[in-house]
């Protein structure tokens, strides 16, 4: 039954990908919601602790229940309309058991956080009065709320549900294909020929190939599962800490979200809230997300180093020529890419320039081709991944709603521009950490939504130009799944590792600390965006600059450059790093003084070293 299910719910978003039909917005939430809905009352029982295997008589209930909510906003949609807003008790009655049920569906897989914050927006909506100042609002009636709420399309039916059932499922779909054809395989094969014999190998091919796949599947968890499984245990084989290998797999996959020219599926809801082409914005994204990997890449490098580690032995290392062999089946990124050059919907271009593409390519060996066995797979796995998502977003929409029904978030700006006195640093601060918070445990569509709606107009106010705003609050949505204490990245990894999850969490923080940076660095230096208008020689000047710094400071995390550095030196070269990567000219002539002086610190102390006591 749930495999039937699964197949449905995957064959019928595949075809309204590739245009075969149609469905009104609402309606195609509606039955995209149900499916989820159904999913997860029949796999995670109402209690976690229950041993029943499948649904119990509750979750049966709560079943009924989901198919009588969803299916009352699909065969009244129309009627609704026409209605013009005069609603009638029943359709009141069934908005109540619908949001019910979503909560219901929502406490069982989504983040607690979440699901607080959308059960507080609710009393919100309805206790406004009481609020102080300036938060306080008139306070809305239960039928207004359920209204607006669930009866329109400005709720749970909104456009994040929307980009649920048009984009990210059919981007998850491509990514379980993607897998299922070997390409995950192909990815791990092609980063393990080209880094394995380097030092600490194993952490450069999770880098590379978690990379990779992390711009197609967009979910850091999902990407971690995936890749994490090989990876992890040759990074432990070859001698790093647990925690590490788990840290380094989960800053990889997270950054696989801001990698171009794919970057997941939360790239493409930035792009439409823009108003630009995708290509545009993956234009603009590409240097700061080399920077991003540069200092991940450079960071698991210098730990070999300090670690004294080595790379796998040649029988572990499989010959490049042999590995490229399939890199055929990278083709389907590329068919995404030029589809949308050629001005296709992301969606079409990935269902024919990804998905239809990649099926096509499997059939040309044995042991990739799309079998049946195969197309479950794919779809089981893609609906487990979407169903948790479908439902975020839906929850997502509530507080989406209740803030458009109330005005907070222009509140919520005011008063951030308000406590940080219109000054631009200060209020970067304010609004990454609002992001962490708000992202935490949360898928990354969800987060940026949740942090755009509120964060996104103070830094216009201040002065930023719009789409470095929102690549800012991008960024810091991706980063929260790998920030303690909720890192929900950071738990898969661990789990594969065998470590500490908040130990591998702030281990991933630090590896990926380019990352909290370089979102301040295109902030302050707007030539590390390619766009249209970009001066190149100053473009290059600036990420130059800023790669050199990049490097450095990864050999400062790790206390040993060409050598090992004593503390006090370690600190100069931080200081000499931090001035490279400041975008400033002067401040960069600077730092290459203090860095040169590092140099023949460093030299010295190790050839005192290698001299050893007299």
């Amino acid at each position: 039954m749930l495999i039937i299910l699964c197949l449905a719910w995957a064959f019928f978003h595949l075809l309204l990908a590739a245009e075969v039909f149609r469905l009104p917005a609402v309606k195609l939430r509606a039955i995209h919601l149900g499916a989820a809905l159904l999913m997860i009352f029949i796999l995670v029982p109402f209690r976690k602790t229950s041993k029943e295997r499948g649904p119990g008589i509750v979750d049966l209930a709560w079943i009924v229940a989901a198919v009588a909510a969803m299916g009352y906003t699909y065969f009244r949609h129309d009627t609704l309309i026409r209605m013009g807003g005069r609603y009638s008790p029943l359709d009141i009655q069934m908005g109540i058991l619908g949001l019910v049920v979503l909560f219901e569906a929502a406490r069982r897989v989504v983040s607690p956080g979440l699901v607080y914050l959308a059960a507080f927006m609710l009393l919100y909506a309805y206790f406004g009065q009481s609020f102080p100042e300036p938060f306080n609002h008139v306070g809305y009636s239960v039928k207004r709320i359920v209204q607006h709420l669930y009866l329109t399309g400005e709720g749970v039916f909104g456009f994040i549900l929307g980009v649920s059932a048009e984009i990210i499922i059919v981007f998850v779909l491509f990514g379980a294909v993607l897998d299922g054809v070997g390409v995950a395989d192909l990815f791990n094969g092609l980063a393990n020929a080209l880094t394995g014999r380097t030092r600490g190998g194993p952490a450069k091919i999770a880098v590379v190939s978690s990379a990779l796949m992390g711009m197609v599947s967009g979910e850091t968890s999902a990407n971690v599962a995936t890749t994490g499984v090989f990876t992890i245990p040759l990074m432990k084989k070859v001698g790093y800490p647990p925690h590490f290998a788990g840290a380094v797999e989960c800053a990889a996959s997270a950054g696989g979200q801001i990698l171009p020219p794919v970057m997941g599926a939360t790239a493409f809801v930035l792009a439409d809230t823009l108003g630009i082409p995708y290509m545009t914005l993956a234009k603009a994204a590409f240097l700061p997300a080399i920077l991003y990997f540069l200092g991940v890449f450079c960071t698991v490098h210098f730990r070999a180093v300090k670690l004294g580690l080595s790379g796998l032995s040649e029988d572990e290392i499989p010959r490049f020529g042999d590995v490229a062999k399939d890199s055929y089946l990278m083709l389907p990124l590329v068919g995404i890419v030029v589809l949308m050059l050629k001005n296709y919907t992301p969606v079409f271009s990935a269902f024919w320039g990804g998905i239809a593409l990649a099926v096509l390519l499997s059939f040309f060996k044995k042991s990739t081709r799309m079998t049946p066995s195969k197309v479950v797979y794919c779809a089981t796995k893609a609906c487990s991944t979407a169903m948790n998502l479908a439902v975020a977003c839906a929850l997502v929409g509530t507080v989406v709603g209740v803030a458009s029904l109330t005005g907070v978030t222009m509140t919520i700006a005011d008063a951030i521009f308000k406590v940080t006195g219109g000054a631009l640093f200060p209020g970067l601060i304010m609004t990454m950490f609002v992001a962490l918070i708000l992202g935490m445990g949360l898928p990354t569509t969800a987060a940026y939504v949740l942090t755009a709606i509120s964060a996104v107009p103070v830094l216009l106010r201040l002065g930023m130009p719009e789409i470095h705003s929102h690549l800012f609050v991008f960024y810091f949505g991706v980063l929260s799944a790998l920030t303690p204490p909720v890192c929900t990245g950071a738990y898969t990894a661990a789990g594969l590792a065998g470590a500490d999850p908040n130990l591998t969490g702030f281990t991933g923080v630090r590896l990926a600390i380019s990352g909290f940076i370089v979102p301040f660095l295109f902030m302050f230096d707007h030539e590390l965006l390619i766009t249209a208008d970009a001066n190149w020689p100053a473009v290059l000047q600036a990420f130059a600059s800023a790669a050199f710094g990049v490097y450095l400071f990864s050999a400062v995390l790790e206390g040993v450059w060409f050598a090992p550095m004593s503390a006090p030196v370690r600190v100069l070269l931080g200081i000499g790093a931090l001035l490279f990567i400041w975008p400033k000219a002067l401040l960069s002539l600077i730092g290459l003084g203090v860095v040169v002086l590092c140099f023949f610190l460093i030299r010295r102390g190790a050839k005192l070293a290698a001299a050893g006591p007299h």
